[in-house]
């Protein structure tokens, strides 16, 4: 901790003493962001300021997205106060957990587009981010805390939007290609990642198309410790159509098809094996929308398949099959209403022996009330009828105050006090070797309270929550099956952010989450962890990043073993040609190539460096 300490009072000092010999322009690459003026619609559906929102929000824009090519979209992601992504260190096939606060991926919803996905041949029914590529990502809004009421089951710690790039008018090409390294800590395989992508789209006043190829191939790690590698690569492509109707309609369709191949090891014992999983997604969407003086209606319609196939010891296939259907309206009475009321059904079918498809039907609806210039409250209700679980009722309350409230200052204040209910996985109800048919369904219960404060290009934000599971979804290691725990479970934490502009030239932003529980799981996820990071703008088109990351003690599998805390420091720079579409960068990443563990047995990442391009046209 000494030494980076000095680390960062170096480059303080040397970035003050580089920028007294800068100009004044700002750099093209970043400019001070203004926060109170970010557009946000995960909350309430309407794109309503950031400022006006009761809830925390983190906004992703394009550019942040463009700073992390080559590297994917969980380092992203787990950059971020409250957001851990486990498996993102240990090689590119590894299923990930999306966590935030400290909940699990069946907590987390995540959407792309507004579709909700999922597989529910997975154990929590998540979908797998190793689908996703950064390249076809226009920006990420993440909500924390409870949002059931809003966004239907799987949101009970937060929701994950995923928005796509938009087609731009006329002719447009995007390419990005990037090659590096991949290895652990000894490893010195050379170069042995390469990522390409590629889009075309063509935008006009009716219509409106884009198409879109990408891959990802590397193999420079093992899954388990030991001398093999296990290979891993990722083909997607798809196509999607705008068309722009009369009177105001819309409507989005689109077709995305993944393939992945990787090869993995043995994980019960843990030893090196020449396993091999091949998976298959098809995804569609279709969303017409018709726009109406301060309203409109959309319906949403998302279908995704997925098999995967394990050719192991023990060989096996699966299949699974997530439809939705939504329809909700929109309506703002002038600027102090803004109601939304909708329904959705859900159906999850996967082939497991004795599985039955389970369906869903929600009822919601949700207004923003503006009370007065400085306060406003979010409400929501929602009624779930489940086809084996019959009716819950979900709900939301969400106040917000300013207390201060001028043209250059804000402090705002937020609470918010809701519940979720999720449904076990088809895989914990019917796997034939883990699975428990009398299961009940989980049921949460969230409070959360918190600060906002922008002002002097800074902004300071805190938040507490408390969440309890009653009754929660275990693994019972002692049995080996799923279980309802005895006890309830609680989580309490504390998220903080400070980011700011030191000068026109040089930006810093620290985010400190504190994590706890009582007879709760917090196995491989921290009690404490810290994002640091200083951007400098060298120049007009030159940018450099330091990222530190600070991961403290965590549980291992068997909830007893501590792991000890590790600290990591990434380099990034980027180049920007000047009156050019094409954009250089460079990222290094565990510079000083520590040794750490963030699943037992497992490898993790070295010191690595990845390079590349991006060329948009025009």
């Amino acid at each position: 901790m000494k030494h980076l300490l000095k680390v960062l009072i170096c480059l303080i000092l040397m970035s003050k003493i580089l920028y007294g010999q800068q100009n004044k322009s700002l750099d093209s690459l970043i400019t001070p962001i203004k926060k109170l003026e970010e557009v946000v619609v995960s909350d309430s559906r309407f794109p309503l300021k950031r400022s006006e929102s009761g809830k925390p929000i983190i906004k992703i824009d394009a550019k942040t997205i463009s700073n992390f090519q080559g590297l994917g979209l969980s380092s992203l992601l787990k950059s971020y106060a409250g957001i851990e992504i486990i498996g993102s260190q240990t090689y590119a096939g590894q299923n990930k957990t999306v966590s935030l606060r400290g909940g699990r991926n069946r907590q987390v919803l995540i959407l792309i587009d507004g579709v909700r996905i999922s597989d529910p041949s997975r154990i929590d029914n998540d979908f797998n981010l190793n689908f996703l590529s950064l390249n076809q990502i226009e920006s990420i809004e993440i909500l924390k805390g409870a949002s059931s009421s809003l966004h239907g089951s799987s949101a009970s710690t937060g929701v994950i939007n995923i928005k796509t790039k938009k087609i731009a008018s006329g002719f447009n090409l995007d390419l990005q290609s990037s090659l590096g390294s991949e290895s652990n800590q000894s490893s010195k395989r050379g170069l042995n990642l390469f990522k390409n992508a590629i889009q075309l789209s063509k935008g006009g006043e009716k219509i409106n198309t884009k198409a879109y190829f990408s891959n990802h191939y590397t193999n420079g790690m093992s899954a388990v410790v030991g001398p093999e590698v296990d290979p891993f690569s990722h083909t997607n492509f798809g196509a999607s159509i705008n068309l722009k109707g009369m009177n105001k309609f819309n409507l989005n369709a689109g077709f995305d098809r993944s393939y992945i191949k990787l090869d993995y090891d043995n994980s019960f014992p843990i030893e090196d094996a020449d396993f091999q999983l091949i998976t298959e997604m098809n995804r569609f969407h279709i969303n017409p929308k018709f726009n109406y003086k301060n309203g409109g209606t959309s319906l949403q319609f998302g279908y995704q398949k997925i098999k995967r196939d394990f050719k192991s010891n023990y060989p096996f296939q699966t299949e699974a099959e997530n439809t939705q259907l939504e329809l909700f309206n929109k309506y703002a009475f002038g600027t102090s209403f803004y109601t939304v009321i909708g329904a959705l059904f859900q159906n999850n079918y996967a082939n497991y022996d004795g599985s039955q498809p389970t369906s869903q039907t929600d009822f919601f609806a949700n207004v923003v009330a503006v009370l007065s210039g400085r306060s406003r409250i979010n409400l929501g209700g929602r009624i779930n009828e489940h086809s084996t679980y019959g009716s819950n009722f979900t709900y939301s309350i969400n106040p917000s105050y300013q207390l201060i409230k001028t043209p250059k200052n804000s402090l705002k204040l937020i609470a918010a006090l809701s519940t979720a209910f999720i449904a076990p996985s088809l895989y914990q109800l019917y796997d034939p070797y883990s699975g428990n048919s009398e299961l009940k369904p989980e049921e949460n219960q969230s409070l959360e309270f918190g600060l906002v404060f922008n002002g002097f290009d800074w902004e300071f934000s805190s938040t507490y929550f408390q969440r309890i599971e009653d009754p929660s979804l275990i693994y019972d290691l002692s049995s080996y099956r799923y279980e309802n725990a005895n006890k309830n479970a609680r989580y309490t934490g504390v998220e903080t952010q400070i980011l700011g502009w030191i000068s026109e030239k040089l930006k810093i932003s620290e985010q400190l989450t504190f994590t706890q529980t009582k007879n709760g799981d917090l196995r491989y996820l921290p009690k404490f962890s810290s994002q640091s990071q200083i951007t400098y703008n060298l120049s007009e088109q030159l940018q450099s990043n330091l990222r530190f990351e600070v991961i403290g003690e965590r549980f291992g599998l068997d909830n007893k073993t501590i792991l000890k805390k590790y600290q990591l420091i990434n380099f990034s720079i980027q180049y920007q040609l000047k009156n050019k579409p094409l954009r250089f960068f460079i990222h290094a990443t565990n510079l000083f190539n520590v040794n750490y563990i963030e699943i037992e047995s497992y490898e993790t990442r070295g010191r690595n460096l990845v390079g590349g391009f991006t060329f948009n046209l025009p």
